[in-house]
């Protein structure tokens, strides 16, 4: 069923299987639920920075936070923040949900900002940035049950947020889950193009009602899910207002999803 819809897929877009195929990445190895991260008061890290605070949330943290690099240019002139993420390899042919860091240059100083762990300056110097032997292995000594694999930076292109953009409001969610949806959506909407859909897919042998936030990182069009991480695929000519193309990015990931529709809040409700 999902190699069928991953072949629809990439027919639809243009694309080879094996660029659609990369939506297979599950998770991220963020804390589930972290809810306030104290920034440290010494070094030179921002001091004023909040997390999402969202559920399984390492890449759009890190898209987050170099939103707000830019926008507050932290980094004066020579700004450059970038999304770094990696896989875990399982055995020779399997890699998981790895996680996604925000790595930038302030002043004369690399820095990383990692959802779990806060800031960390690190060891090599700004024009060693793009090295990335040099520039992982101080990040990567914080997991050490982990594997690293496919280990790049996410490129970005300009993007600004969408004229006539639908709006979307945190009291209109009705479950946890729609609720970190909408407020993923709500922040990265402020310099992007996004959308949440909801569906009904079976968890724990019931049918409950889901949510996904899709937007466009750089060339990828990403799918965040609070109870699954981020999914990504390599698919500029895909249209994020597109239902029909959003509805077979949602059921690749979701095979069991049904009902895929946009996002209509009909009532607020406030959660606590």
């Amino acid at each position: 069923m999902r190699t069928v819809l991953l072949m629809r897929l990439a027919k639809l877009l243009g694309l080879g299987l094996a660029a659609v195929a990369l939506m297979g990445l599950e998770g991220c190895a963020s804390k589930s639920g972290k809810s306030t991260y104290q920034v440290q008061e010494t070094g030179s890290a921002p001091r004023s920075f909040r997390p999402l605070s969202v559920k399984n949330s390492c890449f759009v943290e890190a898209v987050h936070f170099c939103d707000f690099y830019g926008a507050r240019q932290v980094g004066g002139a020579n700004g450059w923040a970038k999304v770094l993420e990696w896989g875990d390899r399982q055995n020779d042919f399997t890699v998981r949900g790895g996680h996604a860091v925000a790595v930038y240059q302030l002043k004369s100083e690399l820095w990383v900002y990692d959802i779990n762990n806060g800031f960390l300056s690190l060891s090599p110097t700004p024009d060693k940035k793009l090295d990335l032997t040099l520039v992982t292995p101080q990040i990567f000594k914080r997991y050490p049950g982990m594997t690293p694999a496919r280990v790049r930076y996410v490129d970005e292109l300009p993007q600004s947020p969408e004229a006539n953009a639908p709006v979307y409001s945190i009291k209109a969610a009705t479950t946890q889950e729609l609720h970190d949806a909408l407020k993923v959506a709500i922040e990265l909407g402020r310099f992007r193009q996004v959308r949440v859909v909801e569906f009904i897919a079976p968890v724990d042998s019931y049918l409950r009602p889901c949510a996904v936030t899709i937007f466009r990182y750089g060339r990828n069009v990403c799918l965040y899910s609070p109870s699954s991480g981020t999914r990504q695929v390599e698919a500029p000519l895909a249209s994020i207002d597109n239902l029909a193309q959003m509805q077979l990015f949602v059921k690749s990931v979701f095979p069991d999803a049904q009902d895929v529709k946009w996002f209509q809040p009909a009532k607020t409700v406030v959660l606590h």
